[in-house]
């Protein structure tokens, strides 16, 4: 049973205790909806702002795209971290009067069944991708459309400071709000958005220095892609522990790495919360696919809905395990 929101020990208080699982977390987040409710504005403002995206979805010739995204806890878990839309349809080189232009090699005579034309899957053909959950601070980029390098700077710091600020006050509120506490947005902002600001910067400037050599090497994307993997559970707890244990900044990645290598509940809250977003993926996937505006509106409540608890059971997670590891520093 979830203990209800007046109980005065929600955790598992004896050092030698497990932590709660992440169904359990869960569960105490479903339970506190009508009071977290508001907290759902987040991901769903950076879902919207994302306009490229929104355009793709709305697109009368859109394609259809199938995604598996499995996805490790994430500050901002929004539609666009579970769905991506599909690539226009190629459009008809037929006349007017006559029928489209047809592919010589083909049996038929029509376009290629999508995905074997023998260069991967053709525009709007069905896809299958597997996120990492690193791409949380540049989707507001593309939607600007930069071309020229200055802005492109100076547009990848604003859109890394107001992430920064919405993950404060996000994650920030969250924690306050479980712990019974005022959100006090202000204060959130000026106490954890600068280190969020230096952990956004990092992840911008590794994939900077990383995206050149995978271009002269595209054979060390397949040695990138497990790294990356790797990288993202050992560090994952990052920026949820500049809120929930105030962790300085290398502190923050030095307990986050401990975590991960001793395993146990960390490995399996990551575990559930991959499976569970990959599940909602392909659900959501379809809805942005075929749905149009509808489908967008359901795509997104869902999805906000799903980012919410997930982000808010990762925080109470997270808490419970500082707060049990801290325990037994004491002893």
């Amino acid at each position: 049973m979830v203990p209800t929101p007046t109980e005065p020990d929600e955790y598992a208080t004896d050092p030698d205790e497990s932590p709660s699982g992440f169904w359990w977390h869960v569960g105490r987040i479903t339970d506190r909806l009508d009071d977290l409710a508001v907290f759902a504005l987040v991901p769903l403002l950076t879902a919207l702002l994302n306009v490229s995206n929104v355009r793709r979805t709305l697109a009368p010739n859109r394609g259809f795209s199938i995604n598996l995204e499995f996805a490790l806890p994430s500050t901002l878990l929004d539609l666009w971290s579970l769905a991506t839309p599909p690539e226009p349809a190629p459009a008809s080189t037929g006349g007017v009067y006559g029928s489209p232009a047809t592919d010589p090699t083909s049996p038929t005579g029509g376009t290629p069944p999508s995905g074997f034309d023998g260069g991967g899957p053709t525009p709007g053909g069905t896809d299958l991708t597997v996120d990492t959950p690193f791409d949380i601070v540049v989707g507001l980029l593309e939607s600007i459309g930069l071309a020229i390098l200055p802005l492109i700077v100076i547009g990848a710091i604003v859109s890394v400071v107001v992430i920064a600020v919405l993950e404060a006050i996000y994650v920030g509120g969250l924690d306050r709000r479980l712990e019974h506490e005022r959100i006090e947005p202000v204060a959130c902002v000026l106490r954890y958005a600068p280190r969020l600001v230096l952990y956004n910067l990092l992840i911008i400037g590794v994939f900077a220095v990383l995206a050149p050599v995978l271009l002269v090497a595209p054979p060390l994307v397949l040695l990138a892609f497990p790294v990356m993997i790797v990288l993202a559970y050992l560090f994952y707890a990052v920026p949820f522990l500049f809120v929930v244990d105030d962790a300085r900044f290398l502190e923050a990645f030095r307990r986050s790495h401990r975590m991960a290598v001793d395993g146990g509940a960390y490995f399996w809250f990551a575990v559930w919360h991959a499976v569970t977003a990959a599940v909602a993926s392909l659900v959501l996937s379809i809805l942005v696919s075929i749905g149009g505006p509808v489908g967008l509106l359901l795509a997104l409540g869902l999805a906000t809905s799903l980012g919410l608890v997930l982000t808010a059971a990762t925080v109470s997670f997270l808490r419970e395990l500082v707060e049990l590891e801290g325990q037994r520093w004491t002893m």
